[in-house]
């Protein structure tokens, strides 16, 4: 092996792990607690669209499940962009089912904002801003 060549796989394996270290700038994430989330309640909030009239109500048994906004459904590949105490930005990956960018910026524990943009399940874009109340428990299961 030449040193050129030596020196770029060095290079590489570098970057890799670097990569995977979250050292650039963000973090692959498995699943686990962001700071921002941690002291959400869980129940359901209510979500006002700034500058709209809809509202729209989601069962938040876990804060998680706001990151993917338009996308509910199994998790999809995340990775971190903020993970700060009053704030979380996600970038995710669905694959055929589109991908977004969530941000959740928390005002107090029962009063957040919800940016986010991305690509629909359907193929369509959106990008929308939403105040968010919390509303109390989650309603339960209709009897079957």
């Amino acid at each position: 092996m030449s040193c050129e060549t030596a020196v770029m796989t060095g290079m590489k394996r570098f970057a890799a792990a670097a990569l995977a270290a979250g050292l650039f700038g963000g973090a692959a994430i498995a699943g686990g607690q962001f700071a921002a989330l941690a002291g959400l309640q869980r129940g359901t909030w209510q979500f006002k669209e700034i500058g709209a009239n809809n509202v729209r109500a989601v069962c938040a048994a876990d804060p998680f499940r706001l990151i993917q906004f338009n996308h509910p459904g199994p998790a999809c590949a995340r990775f971190a962009i903020v993970d700060a105490a009053s704030q979380v930005t996600i970038q995710y990956n669905c694959g055929p089912r589109g991908y977004g960018k969530t941000t959740i910026t928390v005002a107090q524990p029962g009063q957040i904002r919800l940016d986010t943009q991305g690509i629909a399940p359907d193929g369509r874009p959106f990008d929308t801003s939403y105040e968010g109340q919390f509303a109390g428990p989650c309603a339960p299961p209709p009897p079957r």
